[in-house]
Order: structure tokens, then C-alpha cells, then sequence
């Protein structure tokens, strides 16, 4: 990444308006991530603007989304990464962003200015596939030099001095790439997403449910996982963690949002279901079946053992703390049967 902070970082210090400027640094942005597409998009009140645009996206500079139901505004309101890998079918995807940029999937990453949540830089590809993590690392580098090139014109009109700024952002960007092996986002040891991004999904399935939009969570626990740490130290019980998601990932869909919650604490958000009872029963069973596959196949290992509580988003008014409660007391309910 030292290229590409050399080459923002020289067009933040240029002296120029925004307008200029973001155009050319989203250009390099988008040739050092490969995405297909690349804006910035500032809040305005409720609304979110294209104020500049390149690649695929060029045709959408000065269109509006608002906040509350967009992507990009569940990325600005939690001030978290949002993802859409398959953005067709996501209800926070104006379709015809996707069908004008000719793009299938989507990433929004919020831009803080000072402190405050004021824009949001939105990528595009044209596979519908969850990007990698060396396109995620580019992005919140140049998330974090958009906000500085946006801070230093402010402080520029404000006749302030801001030649702090660019070496407060290139600090923080470098000790950040170099201290993490993962994305914040994401679990070092599992490489699946943390509890953070999975809520921010499971808010928007919640809050834009529709009676062709219905999910479920997936609550699983790993039983009597503290043994195998007790009995076969922490690097055993890690590869069984590994072991544990690579197993998820094989058994769910590319636009379900798989996540570790905690120690021995997984869960799924299956999104698009016509028929969720029935598909979050199969998807239940498939992972199961995928875990008595694997201990007769894994003997080096000790095997896993684990409990599924399910919980349906099938109508309106549905918090994501209610689900998350129901598929717990679910867990729980089936522990209890099987003793």
C-alpha cells in the first residue's frame, strides 16, 4: 500500500476544490482496489449525493439515496463497512444503481470528518462475490485520505492551518495496516465477519423486511468447547474453530452473512428466503451433516459437537434483538432436549 499512500497523499496536499481533486483520487483509489466502480457520496440531511464518480459508476454523479434505507447509509449510521455481494437482491441496493453501473456487488465504507459521519465512498464489482480482504484494507486507507483531502479544504476555507492533518492520517493509516492481520471487521483467527458488521445486517434484514425478503439467524454454539482447550491446549481448539468456519462457509449461500460471535459462538443471517421455516431447517441440517462428515474424516482433530437455535424475520416489526433473543432461547431449548 505505500504506493498508493504516496500517490493519495500527493493529491491531498495539492491545493485545489474538492471537486477537482476527489475525481482523481478515486480514479487511483479504484486502479489500486480493483473495483469496477468508485463514488463518494455526501450527506445531505436525510439524502446521500453523488458529488464525483469514475469507472462504471461515472453515469451516477448527482443522484440521491436516502439515508435511512440505502447501503450506504446503514455503512455512514454504524460507522461500520456494509457489504452487499449479491446487490441485485439486496433490499438497500437501488437496483438501478446496479443495473446503470453494471455491477453485482457492493461495498459502502463511511468517511468521518472531524469526528462526524459525512459521506460515504461506495465500490462496485461486476462479480456478484463478497471482495477480498486486500480490496477491503485499500478502501479504508482511502476511505481515511478522502476524509483528510475534505478536512484539509475545510480548514483551508476556514483560513486554518492544516498541514497536521495529512501526517495524523498517514500515521494512523500505517500503524493500522501494519498492527492488524485482519480487517477490523473481520475475526483474525476465522476470517469470518464480527459481531459488529453481522448486527449492522441483521438490523437493515429487521428493519426492510418484506413478504419477499424474509431471513432467519442461525445461532450455533460449539458444546463442551472449554475441554478441548483443557484437554488439548489453544492451538487444537483454534484449528477446531477453523475447522468450525471453513464448514460454514461451505454450507451457506454467498449473500448469507456468516459471522463468530464470540469464543465458541457462531451465527448465520440467511437472507432471500421464500420459505424460511422450511430453508432454515435445511440450513440447519446441511451444517450439521457437514460436521458428522467431517469428524469421521478429521481424526487428527477432536470432534465437534454443537447445538443450532433458529429464528425466522417472516413479518414487519421484527427487532433484531427480538431474533437474536428467539434464536438463543431456541439454543438453549435444544440443549435442554437432548439432556
Amino acid at each position: 500500500h505505500s504506493r498508493l499512500l504516496h500517490d493519495l497523499a500527493t493529491l491531498v496536499e495539492m491545493r485545489g476544490r474538492p471537486t477537482e481533486l476527489l475525481p482523481r483520487m478515486l480514479a487511483e483509489l479504484r486502479n489500486a482496489s480493483g473495483a469496477d466502480g468508485l463514488l463518494f457520496q455526501r450527506r445531505e440531511g436525510d439524502e446521500l449525493v453523488v458529488v464525483a464518480a469514475v469507472g462504471r459508476f461515472t453515469t451516477l454523479a448527482g443522484t440521491r439515496t436516502t439515508v435511512s434505507t440505502s447501503l450506504g447509509g446503514a455503512a455512514l449510521l454504524s460507522r461500520s463497512v456494509a457489504l452487499a455481494p449479491d446487490a441485485l437482491d439486496d433490499p438497500r441496493v437501488d437496483r438501478a444503481t446496479c443495473l446503470r453501473g453494471e455491477v453485482s456487488a457492493l461495498m459502502a465504507l463511511p468517511v468521518d470528518i472531524s469526528g462526524t459521519p459525512a459521506g460515504v465512498l461506495l465500490a462496485g464489482w461486476r462479480m456478484a462475490e463478497a471482495p477480498g480482504e486486500s480490496a477491503l484494507s485499500t478502501l479504508r486507507i482511502g476511505a481515511g485520505l478522502l476524509a483528510a483531502a475534505l478536512a484539509r479544504a475545510h480548514l483551508a476555507h476556514r483560513g486554518e492551518d492544516p498541514t497536521h492533518l495529512l501526517a495524523t492520517v498517514l500515521s494512523q493509516s500505517s500503524h493500522a495496516e501494519a498492527a492488524r492481520r485482519a480487517p477490523p471487521d473481520t475475526d483474525p483467527l476465522t476470517r469470518l465477519f464480527t459481531a459488529v458488521p453481522f448486527q449492522t445486517a441483521l438490523n437493515a434484514s429487521a428493519a426492510l423486511w418484506s413478504p419477499s425478503q424474509n431471513s432467519a439467524v442461525l445461532f450455533i454454539d460449539l458444546d463442551r468447547f472449554h475441554r478441548v482447550n483443557e484437554a488439548h491446549g489453544h492451538a487444537v481448539g483454534d484449528a477446531v474453530l477453523q475447522r468450525v468456519a471453513d464448514l460454514l462457509r461451505r454450507c451457506t449461500r454467498g449473500h448469507d452473512v456468516v459471522a463468530r460471535l464470540g469464543d465458541d459462538d457462531f451465527a448465520v443471517l440467511l437472507n432471500r428466503l421464500s420459505n424460511p421455516e422450511l430453508q432454515a431447517a435445511a440450513a440447519a441440517e446441511r451444517i450439521i451433516d457437514a460436521v458428522m462428515a467431517d469428524n469421521l474424516t478429521n481424526d487428527p482433530l477432536p470432534r465437534i459437537e454443537l447445538c443450532i437455535g433458529a429464528a425466522l424475520i417472516d413479518r414487519a416489526g421484527l427487532s433484531a434483538e427480538r431474533v437474536m433473543r428467539d434464536a438463543e432461547h431456541a439454543l438453549h431449548a435444544g440443549k435442554s432436549g437432548r439432556h
